[in-house]
């Protein structure tokens, strides 16, 4: 028997030498024998295999590409990959036109004047004025530009160690400019101040948009460093240093797909959901803030996340809020059948900037599951469904994603995002809104195409009776 020398060297060999003259051992004299080893010894040998798993760390998305090329071809050009942008002359990612001045205004705020402006060395500069006192301002250069591929796109700034998104969103759909959380900028008299570091991008952001991520507790708040600037492949299938060294070697890499369902699509829930940090609310992302730990693959969510979803105030509670996703699907009835995110959606990239494991334009997506019901088997047979005229694919009529999958969220702006709930919204859930409150009115299944239907009361009442009209039983 042999044993590396760790310590108490004499105690070893009389145990080498009892086992020598020994021979089978009794389970007494066994019993005695590591009574005799220094406890230590048994616990190195019980302890290094799991100090080794636990030290499994992250090597990023650039070493999964060896092994996995046409995986990672797929991802590099996905929003996963391109939700932020180091912004620099080589690389200007900013999509308007850099200059003039922005004056917005937002809850008891007055109005704030932004002067944006780029220098001969393509530095993009924002000047935040002070309103109350105009004559006071400070400079910001851009670092890294956030979004702008569709929806929406905003500037981080960088304050000390931490990063700051400017009070200023470009909404690329309308071309528009408007507030984006002036009140952490700008106090109620109009006056200037530093945003709270609570309010950083580290803080309230970099969990999700940012692989590997370690936060270190500073004086005043938490400082970060990562591996990768955005969602890279260990963010969905955890660090990958110990499957890079042994690739064949199973269970040294998370594959959602093997996961228990619930956990598998918390794989994409712990991004696609809203709430804050378990137990303290420090962050704005699923973490553990009393022992500083992130969530962990694999483990409920509800462990390192307190659900907080921003929803309409429908009896249903249908998604107002952008990336809500998981919330959305955990009352579906695609819950209960255990379809999972990825059945309809693959996070290396597909189709669009949904990446969609099938484009949804003509139906092919929904119907590669719902064709083998014969309500669902031809264009006649959704028609009769839908009680409309088949073209999905040019004017979206009895296309399945405008009905069962309302634009109820808003990312930039108002209805941008569709709700995963899958349930059919009736008109009247939108009539009854506006009684209560004409300024906080859901969405419904016929709006999105019938826009006077939304107008006013007399809208509302003419989509209701619409509806009843055709679907009425």
């Amino acid at each position: 028997m042999r044993r590396k020398e760790v310590g108490g060297g004499k105690v070893k060999a009389e145990v080498k030498a009892e086992i020598k003259v020994q021979n089978p051992l009794t389970k007494e004299r066994r019993s005695n024998l590591m009574k005799r080893v220094p406890i230590f010894l048994v616990m190195v040998l019980i302890v290094v295999p799991s100090v080794a798993l636990a030290q499994a760390g992250y090597v990023g998305s650039e070493k999964c590409k060896s092994c996995h090329r046409a995986i990672f071809e797929m991802w590099e050009d996905t929003l996963h990959n391109k939700s932020q942008q180091i912004l620099s002359p080589q690389n200007d990612t900013v999509v308007v036109d850099w200059k003039g001045t922005v004056k917005l205004k937002a809850g008891k705020i007055p109005e704030a004047t932004i002067k944006l402006n780029e220098t001969t060395d393509r530095v993009h500069q924002a000047t935040l004025v002070d309103t109350k006192d105009p004559s006071k301002e400070i400079t910001y250069s851009v670092v890294r530009t956030y979004g702008g591929w569709g929806w929406k796109q905003r500037y981080q700034v960088k304050i000390g160690n931490n990063h700051y998104i400017l009070p200023i969103q470009w909404n690329q759909a309308t071309s528009r400019w408007v507030p984006y959380n002036l009140q952490n900028w700008y106090n109620e008299d109009g006056s200037l101040k530093q945003p709270s570091i609570s309010h950083s991008f580290e803080m309230s952001c970099a969990g999700c948009h940012n692989t590997g991520l370690e936060l270190t507790k500073v004086d005043k708040g938490y400082e970060s460093k990562y591996v990768e600037l955005n969602t890279g492949c260990e963010k969905c299938h955890g660090p990958g240093s110990d499957h890079a060294k042994s690739p064949k070697t199973k269970g040294k890499i998370v594959n959602p797909r093997k996961l228990p369902y619930d956990r598998a699509i918390e794989a994409c829930g712990q991004c696609h959901s809203r709430g804050v940090s378990v137990p303290g609310g420090v962050f704005g992302f699923p973490w553990n803030d009393k022992d500083n730990k992130p969530y962990k693959l694999g483990e409920p969510l509800a462990n390192a996340y307190q659900f907080k979803p921003g929803v309409w105030g429908d009896p249903e509670a249908h998604a107002k809020s952008h990336h809500q996703q998981w919330h959305d699907l955990l009352r579906s009835t695609h819950f209960q059948a255990k379809v999972a995110c990825f059945d309809c959606h693959n996070a290396h990239g597909g189709p669009g900037r949904f990446q969609l494991v099938k484009s949804d334009f003509n139906n092919n997506l929904c119907l590669s599951c719902h064709e083998k019901d014969k309500r669902f088997a031809n264009p006649e047979a959704i028609r009769m469904h839908t009680k409309h005229n088949y073209a999905p694919e040019t004017k979206g009529t009895s296309r399945c994603s405008l009905c069962h999958m309302v634009k109820t969220a808003s990312s930039a702006e108002a209805g941008d995002i569709h709700s995963h709930d899958f349930k059919i919204i009736k008109p009247q859930v939108s009539l009854d809104a506006f009684k209560k409150d004409p300024k906080n009115v859901p969405p419904n299944s016929c709006s999105g195409c019938h826009k006077d239907w939304g107008k006013d009361e007399t809208g509302y009442q003419t989509g209701v009776d619409a509806y009843k009209s055709l679907f009425a039983k």
